[in-house]
């Protein structure tokens, strides 16, 4: 199960595509803004920031974990699944709980 509070952003997109974003969306968690901007190398803007959409993706995630399917990949700083016609991708704040 992922832990809200352990997520820096999210990514929704077509499976089988790059996650450059050109084929889906990142978001990104407000509490973690500052160090997605550090990440990232650049400024996350306001219209990129949305807990409300974190929240319902990782719930999805963890609704598709709870049915048995299992993660595509699982890492250290990010953990992928595929659902239905959607890639899901929860990438996780460096200050993870543990």
């Amino acid at each position: 199960m992922i832990k809200i509070e352990d997520v820096m952003s999210v990514y929704s997109g077509r499976p089988d595509c790059c996650c450059c974003g050109c084929a889906g969306k990142h978001t990104y968690a407000y509490a973690h803004r500052a160090e997605a901007s550090k990440h990232r190398g650049y400024e996350v803007d306001d219209d990129q920031v949305s807990d409300r959409t974190v929240k319902l993706i990782v719930n999805k995630m963890n609704r598709l974990f709870e049915t048995g399917v299992k993660p595509d990949v699982d890492a250290k700083d990010f953990v992928s699944v595929v659902g239905g016609s959607r890639l899901y991708i929860a990438y996780f704040s460096s200050k993870k709980s543990a």
